[in-house]
């Protein structure tokens, strides 16, 4: 059971990454951004690209920790109960990778850009980035591994 409730929760991490943002982001405008003027970029300019990027993306992440609660709670009752918890989970997940398709391509699209830019590339790879990001946006610890 417990199996069945991780891939669960490796399924909702897979919907996407990162959280909060005082502003809303059109992330498609960060997206053309970085593919228009992201090859002249300083290391400054990824950075406050990632992180609108994460800020954009706040809807879906912010769904991730709510389902990440949800199976904590699941885990709490006897098997019967975490069956359908677990069945209520997916059902709802289901629903929301349609309505958080358009999020999820336009982070694939930009991880391509990050590929293939070094200065991105390398900002990508730097942990310390990394950890600034995670305790900016309240991201799980395994969102980089």
């Amino acid at each position: 059971m417990k199996k069945l409730l991780i891939g669960m929760f490796a399924l909702c991490l897979g919907l996407g990454m990162i959280s909060c943002g005082e502003k809303e982001v059109n992330i498609q405008d960060v997206l053309a951004k970085a593919k228009a003027e992201g090859a002249n970029w300083t290391e400054a300019q990824w950075k406050d690209a990632f992180k609108d990027m994460f800020k954009g993306l706040a809807p879906m992440f912010d769904y991730m920790r709510d389902m990440e609660a949800k199976m904590k709670e699941a885990e709490k009752g006897d098997d019967a109960a975490k069956m359908a918890a677990v069945a209520d989970i997916m059902k709802e997940s289901e629903a929301k990778q349609k309505e958080f398709e358009p999020l999820s391509k336009a982070m694939e699209e930009f991880e391509e850009i990050i590929e293939n830019n070094p200065v991105a590339k390398k900002l990508s790879d730097d942990k310390a980035f990394q950890e600034e990001l995670k305790k900016e946006f309240n991201l799980p610890s395994e969102m980089f591994d």
